[in-house]
């Protein structure tokens, strides 16, 4: 039982998601062949604590969702991880460059005030989640790092934004019942069998983009094959999603495809 509670709390508190999130900076690091410690800790950091606060607010609206229950228990060390989680990420901004800094703030207002109306917006959620995981795993170190924004750039942030749309796809899957009242989601206007075909063509056109990239030769084969094994992947939880599958398989299995897109890439440099 102290096992799966700490499981439980991991998960719950956006611990996890935060991993996730670092996964896909460490894959943005390998292609771009770039790293910086302090956007890796800021974007851990600052996940951490944008989630929670979002969770926070809906509990405090009354909206009904999977961790209700569970957030209203542990409330306390909720609010505790959300003050280290921010005291942290106030520390890290004020080392940023100005061009990084105004992106954040960017980023962060969306993520901010989407449980205050945005995301209520038709359609407008998965935009927004998909916009702002893109801008902290990728745009953040490019900006950073002083890389110039090449069309090899513009094609990595429109496959990662492509790739975080679809795998966003199965949690609104999830959340049919609970977006009924409040949103509307791709699986509300199209149907679930739709919105699992969107998110498979989602997945193919990042596999195209990766091609042309490889034909470019700005893609080596090592790194096209990483990918390409990580849409296929993707595809598979994306298909296998379903409203009846328990909270485990979104939370842990399709969120965990983020932290994949790293190990992929990472054994794929090793053996080539």
């Amino acid at each position: 039982m102290a096992v799966q509670s700490i499981i439980r709390f991991f998960i719950n508190s956006n611990i996890w998601v935060a991993f996730c999130v670092l996964g896909l900076v460490f894959s943005a690091e390998i292609l771009l062949e770039a790293t910086n410690l302090k956007i890796s800790q800021f974007v851990f950091s600052s996940t951490i604590f944008a989630y929670n606060f979002q969770r926070v607010v809906r509990l405090k609206k009354g909206h009904e969702h999977y961790y209700k229950d569970w957030l209203y228990k542990n409330v306390k060390a909720v609010y505790f991880l959300m003050l280290i989680s921010a005291t942290a990420s106030a520390y890290l901004f004020f080392d940023f460059r100005s061009t990084t800094k105004i992106a954040i703030l960017f980023a962060g207002s969306l993520s901010i005030l989407y449980p205050f109306g945005i995301r209520k917006i038709p359609f407008a959620k998965i935009f927004i989640i998909s916009f702002v995981w893109s801008v902290s795993t990728m745009l953040l170190l490019v900006l950073e790092n002083n890389i110039q924004i090449s069309q090899d750039i513009i094609f990595r942030l429109a496959s990662l934004f492509l790739f975080i749309f679809s795998i966003t796809i199965p949690f609104d899957i999830r959340d049919v019942e609970y977006d009924l009242r409040n949103v509307i989601t791709i699986p509300l206007f199209f149907g679930v069998k739709r919105a699992k075909y969107i998110a498979i063509f989602a997945l193919f056109i990042c596999g195209l983009i990766a091609f042309i990239q490889y034909l470019e030769m700005t893609l080596n084969l090592a790194n096209l094959l990483a990918l390409l094994l990580l849409y296929i992947l993707a595809s598979f939880f994306i298909q296998k999603s379903d409203k009846r599958k328990g909270e485990r398989y979104f939370s842990f299995w399709v969120e965990s495809l983020s932290l994949i897109s790293y190990f992929l890439l990472l054994i794929s440099e090793l053996i080539f």
